[in-house]
């Protein structure tokens, strides 16, 4: 899962830089979950990994997302995160979550995110 764990911070990193998700849905299976802060937000598959991911970084104009600390066992991994920039409105924002990986070196079969949303619901920035 060490292998995994640092393509999925790449491709989010590349994501954060190029708006690109590709890199990401290219590690998403046919059944791949994809589950934010809540079972509300929850996609499946490719074509929901597309969507996941447009999703996610359409909320933000400039971001950067540094991973904090990672936690690997053999078929999951812990990633704790902040990430810093701005809205689409142009407020700026700081939050941190963690982010919950599942599968094998080959492709995810979950992930999962949780995180401070006051950033968000509040307008301003916010911390966990």
């Amino acid at each position: 899962m060490h292998t995994m764990t640092d393509r999925f911070a790449d491709a989010l990193h590349r994501l954060d830089a190029d708006r690109d998700p590709g890199p990401l849905v290219e590690l998403a299976g046919d059944d791949t979950q994809l589950v934010k802060l809540d079972e509300h937000h929850q996609t499946r598959g490719r074509e929901g990994a597309q969507t996941f991911w447009t999703d996610y970084r359409d909320v933000f104009g400039d971001i950067e997302t540094t991973f904090t600390h990672t936690v690997v066992g053999e078929s999951s991994a812990a990633l704790e995160w902040t990430s810093t920039g701005t809205l689409r409105d142009g407020k700026p924002f700081t939050y941190r979550g963690v982010t919950l990986i599942e599968g094998d070196e080959e492709q995810l079969s979950g992930v999962r995110t949780y995180y401070d949303s006051a950033a968000f619901l509040q307008g301003r920035s916010g911390t966990a």
